[in-house]
């Protein structure tokens, strides 16, 4: 699933329970509330990316930007683990 459909389900849920809610049963609308609310949080993870990692030395940012210049595609989390190097959470 891609994200920009992760991030409009929660939304998208959302509305259809505050429909429900003020029009029909109050009680499938909160009970759509929930499942947008878990929706949220289960599909947040991959929504938002990777968490970040502790680099295990200190990055210069010439480094980053020249990595990130050399491999278009990237993102600053994954120059940052490319350049610096990760530890374990």
């Amino acid at each position: 699933m891609m994200n920009w459909l992760r991030a409009l389900a929660p939304l998208a849920l959302t509305a259809i329970a505050l429909v429900v809610f003020f029009t029909a049963d109050r009680t499938v609308g909160m009970l759509l509330i929930v499942a947008a609310l878990a929706s949220a949080f289960l599909a947040g993870k991959s929504a938002l990316g990777r968490p970040s990692r502790r680099p295990e030395r200190d990055v210069d940012p010439a480094e980053v930007r020249a990595y990130r210049e050399a491999h278009p595609g990237s993102t600053i989390s994954d120059a940052v683990s490319a350049v610096g190097g990760t530890t374990r959470p």
